[in-house]
């Protein structure tokens, strides 16, 4: 067990290697260690997270400590005034990040967004670049479209990556896969995916899916 000076110690420690690491990604020099850097990203994180809870522990009443023990898992701030900002944002104010080997899948998921509004669409053709278009962003996404199965890193390695960082766990992540077994689609919405779209892609199913986080996204032919 360590003592709260200890977890202020690893803890500045963490975030003095986490920034060094955001600062310096796109540096020649780091170029070969790059790939390794980029693991350890999400690893830090979140470990400054249980960092950071444990901090936060050292300072509530003990009544508090059990009663969030005991009650039902919270819904994080972040994800609570996510929800709330999602219900205002236009379609043209909605950031996109469409992640996808296949390039024709690109192609047809930037048509099928654009038709709706969304123009504010980003690309990453492995998960490892998605992760790193995701830590470079500012402001952050508020949409992921993420295939499933693609080398390098899966889309559950980009999911996981994602909500490792607490700026993100308001986005909404969204799984589009030919994984179509209800053990592995239940065991993704489970680990936080927000929603999946099954492959051949149709217009109207991926946007009305959208729609559900986005009220203010429509079809093409909607009044």
């Amino acid at each position: 067990m360590f003592t709260k000076q200890e977890l202020q110690v690893i803890g500045k420690t963490l975030a003095q290697k986490r920034d060094w690491i955001t600062k310096n990604l796109n540096n020649a020099e780091i170029e070969k260690a790059k790939a390794q850097l980029m693991q350890d990203l999400p690893l830090i994180e979140s470990t400054l997270q249980k960092v950071s809870d444990k901090l936060r522990s050292y300072d509530e009443p003990i009544t508090e400590r059990i009663n969030h023990y005991i009650s039902a898992k919270a819904v994080s701030p972040i994800r609570q005034a996510a929800f709330g900002r999602r219900q205002e944002l236009l379609p043209g104010q909605i950031r996109v990040l469409v992640v996808d080997d296949d390039q024709l899948i690109c192609e047809l998921i930037n048509a099928f967004l654009r038709a709706s509004g969304m123009y504010q669409i980003d690309f990453a053709n492995d998960g490892l670049k998605a992760i790193g278009a995701m830590y470079d962003a500012n402001p952050i996404y508020d949409l992921v479209l993420c295939d499933w199965n693609m080398p390098t890193k899966s889309g559950m390695d980009v999911h996981t990556a994602m909500r490792a960082a607490e700026r993100y766990l308001g986005t909404v992540f969204m799984l589009v896969t030919a994984v179509t077994e209800a053990k592995q689609i239940r065991a993704a919405i489970e680990d936080g995916v927000d929603d999946y779209v099954v492959k051949p892609l149709e217009q109207d199913k991926l946007i009305k899916k959208i729609a559900r986080f986005f009220p203010q996204v429509k079809l093409p032919d909607a009044d």
